[in-house]
């Protein structure tokens, strides 16, 4: 691991940034070319687990990775976090995020306008994009869009490939999200959903593993 982590960032935001707060053994592992940018009054609070970021990165590539918590936002890692290389992570002004044990595939997106939660043992395959929030104001005739919402994603949740999951939705626990499904409504426990015509339920009787 050595070889591959940035030395300097590794110690400096484990042991001299004050943004970074560690309240377990866990540490901030940034692997080389993962670009991380702690803003004013941002908090990285980690816990038991690594918060790995970069990770699996072909020898010789110079593909990036991002980590960013804009102002007043606050991560709270209560366990392992793997983020592959080539994905993003932002939590803009004032948001929360809160996750457990999780794990991200290269060039997926989270980005956190007000609140995402995921539970323990979620899976996040490759360009996975997650969104609490439109971003842009929506004007309808007789009212504005709400802009911001929140995300919940429940205990062992398997987010397939090119999976999309927007505001104000809840994935219930033992889930799975089928390949290049759009995630606009919740989601039941130990469901399988796709979207092949719509948002539809294809199996309740299943399990999944790593």
């Amino acid at each position: 691991m050595i070889g591959k982590i940035d030395i300097f960032k590794y110690i400096y935001y484990n042991y001299f940034c004050k943004k970074v707060i560690r309240k377990g053994k866990g540490k901030l592992i940034p692997y080389k070319n993962s670009i991380i940018n702690l803003e004013k009054n941002s908090e990285l609070i980690i816990y038991d687990g690594n918060l790995e970021v970069g990770t699996g990165k072909l020898k010789g590539s110079k593909t990036e990775t991002f980590l960013r918590l804009r102002e007043n936002s606050k991560w709270i890692c209560m366990a392992y976090v793997e983020i592959s290389y080539g994905s993003t992570i932002e939590l803009l002004l004032n948001s929360k995020f809160e996750t457990e044990y999780f794990t991200m595939n290269s060039f997926s997106t989270i980005i956190v306008g007000n609140h995402i939660s995921i539970g323990n043992d979620v899976m996040i395959a490759r360009n996975v994009v997650i969104f609490d929030s439109d971003f842009h104001k929506i004007k309808y005739r007789n009212k504005d869009s709400k802009l911001k919402g929140t995300v919940y994603i429940g205990n062992h949740v398997w987010i397939g490939v090119n999976s999309t999951i927007l505001k104000n939705v809840k994935v219930g626990d033992n889930s799975m999200i089928a390949a290049c499904t759009l995630i606009n409504k919740n989601v039941e426990n130990d469901t399988i959903i796709g979207s092949a015509n719509g948002q539809k339920v294809l199996n309740k009787d299943f399990l999944w593993e790593r």
